[in-house]
């Protein structure tokens, strides 16, 4: 048996995996998020651990006892922990927009952006984890000094589990402190933090056994014996090799909380225009480009709140004889900032084209389509960069919608294929886990069902994009004007 936990934004998953690849264990415990001002967002690295010892001790119940953990959770998001490992603040989560400032003090003393990104692979944006540090040490100078190391969010439940403290590449490489090309620390850049006795966790590869569950926690959960743990992965490389992106030229689509395209690479080809992350894959020696939509299901989610906290599955049903860009209702997905292309923590969500007549259906596809327009954003910048494939793999959250699946494709121009098994991260996580052990993981996920564009949408939006690109353009400086008001 492979287990497979995923520290995400909203929630804790736990999925464990037979042999064969069947799933015979599924859980998920929810996450309180904490927003203390507009555009930051916490949340306590203990809670994380309380959800993972709820499903683990649900899962002893059960008799079933994996034989090794595969762990993946959110990137960037930041844990300051002292020598004694108590945790000294709330994580700083991957979508907080606080480290405006400190993105550009790191980019200048590291020699500017081009050079950042020569070095880093990336640019340094507000969600990487390098300006939180910065934010710490700047406004909570006491809580930086008592800080001995910083763990991201799977790791920090790996320490947990087996007294061991490390990362591995694919999360490190969004810390904008590693050197994706060379697969290390970078040196310059931790020079920035040289007078600080704060110790990066060593790197080791995703698929290493950093040890065995302590017998503290094996007794306290219920199990009988004491699996081995896996390093693991970031979420989004994860959910890529989830969705079988082993080889390279694989293009998977995610839509979740936030959204991603991801399109795996042999090469390192990093884009000098900052636009596209090129990151360590969890599969040795490989690389993938990620474009980042920072509010994808998020959105609807914000928006279902708003309507009397409408139920989501209901929002959509309401949708079956909608057209596309219904009424002349465009939506911009921006309600945390934006990455990809944009890398504006300025950007904010808006509604274009209401009139007296506007119904809630008009609003509801105009936030699925404005999520796909986004995801074309995404696509288009790293096609720019290398070629893409006509076929890509979908999931997360948002890929339950076969509607919202067609709107996507007809959006991108093409054939989406979604898998068996649509679990997201954690089937990643557990795949890192049966790889440790010779599984045939390669046999585990299958194409489930395909989903080709519109005709008739497709010639709509091909038009539509053009109009939501003119929207953001034309509101980008008003946006940042509005920021300061807030």
């Amino acid at each position: 048996m492979y287990a497979g936990i995923d520290v995400g934004t909203t929630s804790v998953k736990l999925i464990v995996f037979d042999w064969e690849g069947n799933i015979v264990f599924r859980q998920s415990q929810e996450l309180p998020i904490s927003s203390p001002k507009p555009g930051w967002y916490e949340q306590n690295p203990e809670d994380w651990w309380a959800a993972v010892k709820v499903l683990l001790s649900k899962l002893a119940k059960t008799k079933i006892e994996p034989k090794i953990i595969g762990l993946t959770g959110q990137m960037h998001s930041l844990v300051l922990v002292d020598k004694a490992g108590n945790v000294l603040r709330p994580a700083i989560l991957w979508n907080d927009q606080r480290c405006y400032l400190e993105t550009k003090i790191l980019t200048d003393q590291l020699g500017g952006e081009k050079v950042v990104i020569e070095r880093l692979g990336n640019p340094i944006l507000t969600g990487f984890t390098a300006p939180k540090l910065l934010w710490v040490k700047n406004n909570e100078p006491e809580v930086y000094k008592k800080a001995s190391t910083f763990m991201l969010p799977k790791d920090f439940i790996a320490w947990k589990l087996t007294g061991k403290i490390c990362t591995e590449p694919s999360d490190a490489s969004g810390t904008s402190l590693f050197n994706v090309k060379e697969n290390k620390w970078d040196e310059e850049a931790l020079k920035v933090f040289s007078d600080s006795h704060i110790q990066p966790p060593q790197v080791v590869p995703s698929q290493a056994v950093v040890g065995e569950v302590v017998g503290g926690v094996t007794r306290e959960i219920g199990f009988k014996t004491r699996p081995l743990v896996v390093a693991g992965g970031a979420d989004n490389a994860c959910a890529a090799l989830g969705m079988n992106a082993f080889i390279e030229n694989v293009m998977v689509i995610s839509v979740g909380t936030s959204g991603t395209v991801i399109l795996t690479n042999k090469s390192y080809v990093p884009d000098l225009t900052g636009r596209v992350h090129t990151f360590r894959h969890v599969i040795n020696d490989m690389f993938y480009h990620m474009g980042v939509v920072l509010s994808a299901t998020f959105s609807l989610d914000w928006f279902a709140r708003l309507v009397n906290n409408q139920d989501v599955g209901s929002l959509i049903e309401e949708l079956e004889n909608t057209k596309p860009c219904h009424n002349g209702i465009f939506f911009l997905p921006y309600l945390s900032g934006e990455r990809t292309p944009h890398k504006n923590p300025d950007a904010r969500g808006v509604f274009f084209g209401l009139s007296g007549n506007t119904d809630r259906k008009a609003l509801t596809r105009a936030i699925l389509e404005g999520v796909g327009f986004a995801l074309r954003d995404c696509r288009d910048a790293i096609q720019d960069l290398v070629s893409t494939p006509k076929v890509a793999k979908i999931t997360g959250g948002g890929s339950r919608s076969e509607l919202w699946i067609k709107i996507i494709a007809s959006i991108l121009n093409v054939k989406l294929e979604r898998l068996t098994k649509n679990e997201g991260a954690s089937t990643g996580a557990a795949m890192l886990a049966g790889m440790a052990d010779g599984a045939p993981i390669e046999k585990w996920n299958q194409v489930e069902s395909t989903f080709l564009p519109v005709e008739e949408w497709t010639k709509v939006y091909e038009e539509g994009i053009k109009y939501y690109r003119e929207l953001y353009s034309s509101l980008k400086e008003l946006m940042s004007t509005t920021r300061k008001l807030e």
